[in-house]
């Protein structure tokens, strides 16, 4: 091992590191330095006490940390923005037809022929089994196409049986019935059941029966036709059944617990292979993703922690100290999870929330804990004693730290003010996360050095000796700077250059926010994809027109002649709409207009979908485009101004359904991505201004978090769409820009901050820029591998979302700490040499950081 008391000088004209590194004069410290020399003294008196506190914090968090799921939710965060008219329509929805809400999940069944015995017996078995959900309250609503025969037979039994008991003999009525051809011959022994039987219960039973029993393709009642095409597909290979939640049955409604009861109905009637049983809707594929996401978060996990312990060793040089490293960011984790878990109570926090804020902790962590016991190693170097190394390494780590944690948690701050439902909760994770591993790093690390001094580097290979500066990596960090230093106006001119291609292609391109095309393949996407393909994209996603009726309209939750007439004329003007395939309304239940004999004959339950009892209509548009694409949303701002002009008669209507949410979602993260751009930008340009006392510094920075998003976000576009056919998912820029705007920044923070130190020790604009990339090129190169890493794995996950997260993620981190902190910023350093430190408002003396005395 190297002798920690001789400096080892660098094979250039560089001054030794001894010199280099050794702290500023206590004058030419900034505020921050001197508080946190304060700081680091009183650590290293008190080292064992301090890990005792930490101790006992974790044991404390540890068994609540553990129950964090129970405060997750499966369903994640609502794309409905809250306060636009697809919201409302929304809460209309839930109150008026909330077994029409999101609530509602489908159940697909697959068959050579879903008429059949066998699976009219599975569709009986079913509703059985629900029917017990329903009487526990957990749902309101089931229909499928065996309640609709079923209640079409009920409707006629009924009949039937109050005339009997009108006419005294109810089986001579029967008789008589029959012969006259009023009682279809295959419903005698039906008709005779229900003519005798005790309540309506019994009868409902008897045409249960009938509906399980008769073909349905010659079925003994007219039953419409309309109706039956809603439910069963032309070809007779599908049918669907539908069940909706109530709200008793919590965030979470049981969708495993509804495949559960299929899985079973289907073993108990249709154990072949040809008949297959999905469970898909909303609530389904939301669910789904999160367990997918979820199972594969153990992976992403498992292959994350393997990179990191991959590059501590090789930084390091040495098993101790990359041990020691994850020990602390994970026992930190646990407290992050009781924290994490005491918020969920309080506010929705996804399974999401958690997989960004473990890989954030591990990624800034890392960072954090290499940083500061790098700095350790050249204070020993330089010939200080441990314990002197370690508060010398605490200040002036601990401020790029400091820095750069503060920069993370503006940028998570801002989150929390958007519209959006789905950023807070990425917000969340990293404001707790970030200032819990900085605390840790900050402090178990310091301890831990004094504690064991240059033991904390055990069982390595030489790891005190001077690796910025000799070996492969320390010449080429040195030809770098050089290179940089010879061309760093054709440096900044290539790189804008290059940046032109790719705005340009991210500005072209339309990324979607489609949650079938972004989910991994799951139970509920099959099923999706089979409802889709036998009944239309506008079958699962349509657009919905919901308000509160006009006086006159609606009396005791029933059309008046006037409303009938109103609702008719709209229903009539919406379907003329270019763009619109059909209009289902309360005059027009399956699209065409059916009579008041004909809705009085289907009964109250095609009604209830478009008449509520409180007077708010709903009308189901259906389109002919997409309703991800723009042709869709042109025909929705078509629609609402049909809605607006022809609905005042009926309502004032709010339009609401996939496509109108998706375009005010959009609307609302472009508002968002920029309110978020503008308030990091700000604040992280206010802070390193004053901390930094520079103008341009800030400015650089943030420009080039942004040069490497664009470029991240291009090459993202270019692997996932160009290359694999893939939609890309619309909110990849602003989680791209949450996270380096915060994580980003480190790189940066660590380089300036090294170079204003030696500035301030004494050297040159121009040789403080070069032997800063020497000094800090080595931690910022394996920070990068480290986070890239961390938060590249996500690109494992089954998820397209997540995928393209963990690409995007990778690609901006290992740009930003390569080719960007090792080549533009070091060539704009030197562009703008003593501009860099301008700051005219602070005056004259404040140009640049102040020298230390000599000697």
């Amino acid at each position: 091992m190297t002798n920690p008391t001789r400096a080892a000088d660098p094979p250039t004209p560089t001054p030794p590191p001894g010199r280099a590194t050794a702290a500023p004069a206590a004058a030419a410290q900034g505020a921050v330095q001197r508080a946190l020399h304060r700081f680091a003294e009183r650590l290293a008196a008190r080292p064992k006490t301090v890990l005792a506190v930490w101790a006992v914090l974790i044991a404390l968090c540890t068994p609540y940390g553990l129950g964090l799921d129970d405060a997750l939710t499966d369903q994640g965060a609502s794309k409905v923005v809250p306060g636009t008219s697809s919201a409302r329509a929304d809460e209309l929805t839930k109150k008026a037809f909330p077994h029409r809400s999101e609530r509602e999940v489908t159940v697909v069944v697959e068959a050579p022929d879903v008429r059949a015995a066998d699976v009219r017996a599975l569709l009986a078995d079913l509703d059985a089994r629900l029917a017990r959900l329903r009487a526990d309250g957990d749902v309101e609503r089931t229909s499928s196409a065996y309640t609709l025969y079923r209640d079409t037979a009920a409707a006629f039994l009924t009949g039937v049986r109050k005339q009997a008991r009108e006419a005294g003999d109810a089986r001579a009525f029967v008789d008589r019935e029959v012969r006259a051809g009023r009682v279809p011959a295959a419903l005698a022994g039906a008709a005779r059941e229900a003519a005798t039987a005790p309540d309506d219960g019994a009868v409902r039973r008897i045409a249960g029966d009938v509906a399980t029993r008769s073909d349905w393709t010659r079925f003994p009642l007219p039953v419409p036709e309309d109706a039956v095409a809603r439910l069963v597909a032309d070809d007779g290979r599908a049918t669907v059944a539908s069940v909706s939640y109530t709200e008793a049955a919590g965030a979470d409604p049981d969708v495993e617990g509804l495949r559960e009861l299929a899985g079973k109905a289907l073993a108990a009637h249709a154990p072949g292979g040809g008949t297959e049983v999905h469970v898909t809707g909303e609530l389904a594929l939301i669910h789904d993703t999160y367990e997918k996401s979820e199972a594969d978060n153990s992976l992403m996990e498992t292959v994350a922690y393997g990179i990191i312990l991959v590059v501590l060793l090789v930084f390091f040089r040495a098993v101790v100290p990359a041990v020691l490293t994850l020990a602390v960011i994970g026992l930190s984790m646990n407290v992050s999870q009781a924290a994490l878990h005491l918020l969920g109570e309080q506010v929705t926090l996804t399974q999401f929330t958690v997989t960004i804020m473990t890989f954030v902790m591990l990624g800034a962590g890392v960072d954090y804990s290499m940083l500061l016991s790098s700095r350790y190693r050249q204070e020993r170097l330089a010939g200080r004693d441990p314990r002197d190394a370690v508060v010398h390494a605490t200040v002036h780590a601990g401020e790029s730290m400091l820095l750069a944690a503060v920069a993370v948690a503006l940028a998570f701050g801002a989150t929390l003010l958007s519209p959006v439902d789905w950023i807070p909760p990425l917000g969340y994770g990293g404001l707790i996360g970030i200032p819990i591993v900085l605390a840790a790093a900050l402090t178990l690390t310091p301890c831990l050095l004094v504690l064991l001094g240059d033991r904390f580097f055990a069982l390595g290979r030489d790891p005190l000796a001077d690796m910025e500066h000799t070996g492969a990596m320390g010449g080429h960090l040195r030809r770098t700077a050089e290179f940089a230093k010879r061309r760093k106006v054709a440096i900044v001119l290539v790189f804008l250059a290059a940046t032109v291609p790719f705005a340009l292609l991210v500005a072209s391109h339309r990324s979607t926010s489609d949650p079938v095309a972004l989910s991994p393949a799951t139970d509920s996407r099959e099923g999706f994809a089979t409802v889709a393909d036998r009944w239309g994209d506008a079958a699962v996603m349509p657009t919905v027109a919901l308000g509160r009726a006009a006086p006159g309209v609606v009396e005791d939750g029933r059309l008046t002649d006037r409303g009938r007439a109103a609702v008719d004329r709209l229903t009539e003007r919406l379907a003329d709409v270019p763009g619109v395939a059909s209009v289902d309304s309360a005059t027009h239940p399956y699209g065409e207009e059916w009579s008041p004999a004909q809705l009085a004959a289907a009964g109250p339950a095609i009604g209830e979908d478009y008449v509520a009892r409180d007077g708010t209509l709903r009308f189901v548009v259906a389109l002919d485009d997409d309703p991800y694409s723009e042709e869709a949303a042109d025909t929705v701002r078509r629609v609402e101004r049909v809605a607006d002009d022809a609905g005042r008669e009926v309502a004032a209507l709010e339009i609401g359904g996939t496509t109108q949410v998706d375009r005010q979602y959009s609307a609302a993260l472009r508002a968002s991505f920029w309110q978020m751009v503008v308030l990091v930008s700000v604040g992280v340009f206010v802070m390193l201004m004053v901390t930094l006392r520079s103008l341009l510094v800030p400015l650089r920075l943030i420009a080039t978090i942004m040069l490497s998003n664009v470029w991240a976000v291009g090459l993202t576009v270019l692997i996932f769409h160009h290359w694999r056919g893939e939609a890309v998912i619309d909110d990849l820029p602003i989680f791209l820009t949450v996270l380096m705007m915060g994580l980003g920044m480190d790189y940066e923070i660590f380089l300036v901050t090294r170079v204003r130190d030696l500035l301030r020790g004494g050297l040159s604009q121009e040789e403080a820029t070069m032997r800063a990339v020497v000094d800090t090129g080595r931690v910022i190169n394996a920070a990068g591998l480290v986070m890239a890493g961390s938060l590249g794995t996500m690109a494992l996950s089954s998820t397209l979302m997540l995928q393209e997260y963990g690409a995007g993620l990778g690609l901006a981190v290992l740009l930003d700490a390569t080719v960007i902190r090792m080549l533009f910023v070091p060539a704009t350093l030197l562009l703008l040499h003593k501009y860099n430190w301008w700051l005219p408002s602070l005056g004259r003396a404040r140009h640049r950081p102040r020298k230390a005395a000599a000697g």
